[in-house]
């Protein structure tokens, strides 16, 4: 009797660890859905709702990445400024969780550079004042 209740304990918890890993799958796939369909709000909507994991603050980061650069490369001109802060800012988000990621700074180093070219130009104040508590000469 011993025997098959260890054996049951046993079946549940391999259920458990499975289940787990395909919903860990699962949320990844839909997080990749929206990003390729360009709905990176929703994506971070969904990751806000999953407990903290390791897996699920990777995938915010590639989130917010992904939107940053959309939002730089896919920018309509006349709204270019807005799109420039409001990368920033996801680069920005990046940068919290991984402050290593050579990706968001390089990003973020030619947004700035940029804005170098233009005499009276610069990003929004809040954004300039994260963009210098991360390191970055504005």
């Amino acid at each position: 009797m011993k025997h098959l209740r260890l054996f049951f304990l046993g079946v549940m918890a391999l259920g458990l660890i499975t289940a787990c890993s395909e919903s860990t799958q699962n949320l990844e796939q839909q997080v990749d859905s929206l990003i390729a369909e360009q709905k990176f709000e929703e994506a971070l909507e969904l990751l806000e709702d999953q407990p903290a994991s390791e897996e699920v603050t990777a995938q915010k980061e590639e989130v917010h990445l992904q939107y940053g650069i959309y939002l730089i490369y896919n920018a309509d001109p006349s709204q270019m400024r807005e799109n420039a802060n409001e990368a920033l800012r996801q680069f920005i988000a990046v940068l919290e969780i991984n402050p290593d990621n050579e990706k968001a700074i390089a990003e973020t180093e030619q947004i700035l550079s940029i804005y170098r070219t233009f005499p009276n130009r610069q990003p929004e104040q809040e954004v300039l004042d994260k963009l210098q508590e991360l390191g970055f000469q504005v």
